[in-house]
């Protein structure tokens, strides 16, 4: 998915679940999108070919996968001891999410490094033509649930 339903998904779903998350606004909008700073080596290896070859499971080093969730997890694990929990809390959730999402919308190998099989599991439409609809729907949807969320905290 992209950056701008990474970032709005776990907004709308982090209040939901933790509430205030108007508080932490610049910690949601680093973690979410933070995770697909491991596109940039494939960016420069593949220059401007990346427009046929795109994005996907080739694109993501091993940090996009399960195994990068064990590290995140283990790293969040030992902040709690240091940091404010609430904080700690919306940031691990941004990237767990994030890389739910990933997993759930896309092709991944999740036991990368351990097993080079790619999985898609079929939630969401093959196709880029398709694929680009499903997402400008998808992150269209979030966006107006994101601007209902901030207009009631105005109102």
């Amino acid at each position: 998915m992209n950056t701008t339903f990474h970032f709005l998904f776990n907004y709308i779903f982090l209040n939901a679940l933790f509430g205030g998350a108007w508080q932490y606004l610049p910690v949601i909008l680093v973690f979410s999108v933070i995770v697909d700073f491991d596109h940039l080596p494939y960016l420069i290896k593949t220059g401007r070919s990346v427009v046929k070859k795109r994005f996907g499971a080739a694109s993501r080093t091993r940090l996009h996968e399960i195994y990068g969730l064990a590290i995140f997890s283990a790293a969040s694990c030992a902040l709690y001891f240091f940091a404010d929990a609430r904080l700690v809390a919306f940031a691990m959730g941004c990237l767990a999410l994030h890389l739910c999402v990933d997993f759930l919308t896309g092709k991944s190998i999740p036991f990368r490094p351990y097993s080079a099989t790619q999985v898609f599991l079929g939630l969401t439409p093959s196709g880029y033509c398709n694929k680009i609809l499903f997402e400008l729907t998808a992150t269209a949807i979030v966006g107006v649930l994101f601007w209902l969320q901030i207009a009631s905290l105005v109102l």
